[in-house]
């Protein structure tokens, strides 16, 4: 017999094997027992969390030979040939490739047929949000007078895409992503059952990496079985599922506490080349702050979700040389850069700006006590003012030029050349060294400056005129570069002999 995959062998086949339902699994099956079904069904919910099998078992269940307190037997020819794919008045759609209303008015011609084998007909719609405008409005039709045969469920990641006209006609159940605990039980008896030997940390790594998502998280150990057969360890998990743990996230944090970006950007280029994903590691960072902002918080009352006991000892540390307010802006960026890295193919250079801004953020911290007893001096408000400025300058024009470069590269090419001078109201300042007039004057090309004006309209939200200047000639008298100065001041606009 073919090998199945775990997630298909280890499918709940009554309400009882359902993880992490509970509300929606008692109410559907108080709803067979009393005999009072509605015609339509909304699931929705995070993928793998249960919504096509909790289907199936109410399939089963309506058609059953033998239910028990609104269970399916799981012995009849009904219950059999459901699990088995070859009943006859169970139809599974999948909406992604039947989206078109020519395959919805086929559907409204079969459904006013009377089932064939069992009592009811089921009509199990995955991914309906895909449907078409035109095929959800003959899917309406149907949905209005419905034959007392039939059975529609609706399920779909997406609700928010439902027209609400269907929606208003369907019994709507929401389903949760699943708790860690729960996740790491069912992957134990998974693992039991096939005599695979897991330790807990390695579990609980699999659980965190499925974002509640129990099919997800069999896979993930279905992966781990045909890579290291029955003996599975930890590091084997954090390699094949391209992870990172929590005293890498440590180490790469006091970088950034350090104020040392060579390390920083080292082992994020370590990372990255060892096939660790960009938003994987900016997902595990923001758990690793979230843990951090929590201890600061409440201390050793907090629940930690990342950080692991060999770790507590540096995250105090961390926490008394970091300031909370600094913590919790961090962890917005974290979480804004994780957003931002599902839809940008410069995944590395979003990466290393989003650590480098997390810098910049605790650069303007005070300066520790050590540091004063040794004899330095302490900052002044002008030194601190003019240090945020030029950190607050750097992460701006690295943002500008991440978001050209992911429209075009030459254009970026060119862009990099130059020096963010400053703003000032509508206007932008660029500088170039005068070894680079060609880049000045392409990037002042109508194609280029449109690149770069649609860029700074996305960043500020508004339109500004960018003005290019040369920093090292003979220009000292030209009025658009002694501007400059008056705005940002001789140590930004250095112009030379």
């Amino acid at each position: 017999m073919a090998y199945l995959a775990l997630y298909r062998a280890l499918r709940p086949q009554t309400f009882a094997e359902v993880v992490g339902q509970e509300q929606t699994v008692t109410a559907l099956q108080n709803a067979i027992k009393d005999d009072r079904l509605t015609h339509a069904y909304i699931f929705s919910g995070p993928r793998g969390t249960g919504k096509t099998s909790i289907a199936k078992i109410m399939a089963k269940a309506v058609n059953c030979e033998n239910p028990v307190q609104g269970e399916p037997c799981n012995q009849c020819s009904a219950c059999m040939d459901i699990n088995n794919g070859n009943f006859m008045d169970v139809i599974e759609i999948d909406a992604a490739s039947n989206r078109g209303i020519d395959e919805i008015r086929d559907l409204r011609e079969r459904v006013r047929v009377m089932p064939a084998q069992g009592k009811k007909k089921v009509y199990i719609i995955d991914e309906v949000h895909m449907l078409t405008t035109e095929a959800f409005n003959a899917l309406l039709k149907t949905l209005e007078e419905p034959p007392e045969s039939v059975i529609f469920i609706l399920a779909t990641t997406e609700p928010q895409k439902i027209p609400s006209t269907i929606i208003s006609r369907c019994q709507r159940y929401n389903f949760r992503r699943l708790q860690p605990q729960q996740i790491i039980l069912r992957l134990r008896e998974a693992a039991h059952s096939n005599g695979i030997e897991l330790d807990d940390d390695s579990l609980a790594l699999i659980a965190r990496r499925a974002n509640g998502g129990m099919r997800d998280a069999l896979g993930m150990l279905d992966q781990l079985y045909s890579f290291k057969d029955h003996d599975i360890k930890r590091e084997d998990v954090l390699e094949v599922l391209g992870l990172v743990d929590d005293l890498f996230v440590s180490r790469l944090l006091d970088a950034v506490l350090a104020q040392d970006p060579g390390t920083m950007v080292d082992m994020l280029n370590t990372a990255l080349n060892e096939g660790k994903e960009a938003g994987q590691l900016i997902r595990e960072t923001s758990l690793y702050l979230r843990d951090l902002l929590l201890y600061k918080l409440v201390g050793e009352r907090a629940e930690f979700l990342f950080v692991g006991a060999a770790n507590r000892e540096n995250l105090q540390k961390q926490a008394q040389r970091a300031d909370k307010h600094k913590i919790l802006q961090s962890l917005r960026i974290a979480m804004e850069a994780g957003e931002k890295l599902k839809f940008s193919e410069g995944q590395r250079f979003l990466l290393e700006l989003t650590y480098l801004e997390m810098m910049a953020l605790f650069a303007q911290e005070e300066a520790k006590p050590a540091e004063i007893s040794e004899g330095k001096k302490k900052p002044t408000a002008a030194d601190k003012e003019k240090i945020g400025r030029n950190d607050a300058r750097e992460i701006l024009w690295n943002r500008i030029l991440a978001g050209v470069k992911e429209k075009k590269i030459p254009t970026h090419a060119l862009l990099s050349q130059g020096k963010l001078l400053g703003t000032k109201g509508d206007t932008m300042y660029i500088g170039y060294q005068k070894g680079y007039g060609f880049h000045k004057e392409r990037m002042e090309e109508k194609a280029n400056r449109e690149i770069l004006e649609q860029v700074i309209k996305e960043v500020f939200n508004r339109d500004m005129e960018i003005i290019f200047v040369f920093l090292d000639d003979q220009q000292v008298n030209d009025m658009v570069v002694k501007k400059a100065i008056e705005y940002f001041g001789e140590d930004i606009v250095q112009i030379k002999d």
